[in-house]
């Protein structure tokens, strides 16, 4: 078959335009999923890779509008929002209002949430993070919760749109369980779509406690690499909306504060859940 000149040259160019859409959304294609492994508690994890992004939105709430750059070492992040089977096999109480083995765990205080956490550690023999006052060692080889900015790099994937899909929320209902689906309760963990990077249900079913302590002006101040957190504060961030928010709510960059024992809290406390992360 003979190919004009004309031809050749759209066929040549196409791929490139491609590939400059992709950079335009930020938006990254299945081959560049970064690997998950299988901890010896049998729980899987995406190793997200070290990197930099635009952390916040200019189109968001007040406390997220400082759009600033954040560069973070590698860590690993559970692929799935942590469920009541993992609470029953490390023998902890399950406080969960909907009951069911594959649902995210809910009801769950930021104290409790550590004490998972450190609980998980020693079932692998890894050195726990949280001390006696709940204070948090980063050096430590256990697991803990994100902070808010691993927490954000992990949901965008690579993205810089609203959501880690896209910034369109009509699809809102092929990622996440939210108020517009969910029917007034929580769904087993994994049954929407994922983001590039493996994730399932960073947008909604529960919100997810991070360990940061929540300060609504904390972006004008945090430092560039591995940001933590004010180091006091009253309340502590929760991320990704839940099963009874508006699409709004479940942005990636959509902050909320929260009293981390439940007492007036914002959101119902069967809407809050966490996952944890850990050093590769």
């Amino acid at each position: 078959m003979i190919v004009s000149p004309q031809l050749r040259y759209v066929i040549v160019l196409l791929p490139a335009l491609a590939c400059l859409s992709c950079e335009k959304s930020g938006q990254q294609s299945a081959a560049d999923a970064p690997p998950t492994i299988t901890t010896k508690g049998g729980v899987e994890m995406v190793l997200i890779p070290a990197g930099s992004f635009e952390m916040g939105s200019q189109s968001g709430k007040e406390d997220a509008t400082f759009v600033h750059k954040v560069t973070l070492d590698s860590f690993l992040m559970d692929k799935y929002e942590v469920t009541q089977a993992e609470f029953d096999r490390l023998h902890l109480p399950n406080p969960s209002h909907f009951k069911g083995p594959t649902l995210p765990a809910e009801q769950v205080t930021w104290v409790q949430a550590a004490m998972y956490c450190n609980a998980r550690s020693k079932d692998e023999s890894l050195h726990p993070c949280y001390n006696s006052k709940a204070e948090c060692d980063f050096e430590a080889d256990g697991y803990r919760l994100p902070t808010e900015a691993e927490w954000e790099y992990a949901c965008r994937a690579g993205s810089i749109s609203d959501y880690s899909f896209g910034g369109d929320p009509r699809k809102l209902g092929e990622h996440a369980w939210f108020a517009d689906n969910a029917g007034n309760k929580t769904h087993p963990v994994g049954k929407k779509q994922p983001n590039a990077w493996g994730l399932y249900d960073m947008h909604g079913n529960v919100a997810e406690w991070c360990n940061d302590n929540y300060d609504k002006s904390y972006y004008n101040a945090s430092p560039e690499t591995n940001p933590r957190g004010p180091s006091q504060g009253k309340e502590n961030v929760l991320r990704g909306g839940a099963w009874k928010s508006g699409a709004d709510t479940l942005k990636s960059a959509y902050r909320l504060g929260d009293n981390p024992g439940f007492s007036d809290a914002c959101l119902a406390r069967d809407a809050i859940g966490f996952r944890c992360v850990r050093k590769p």
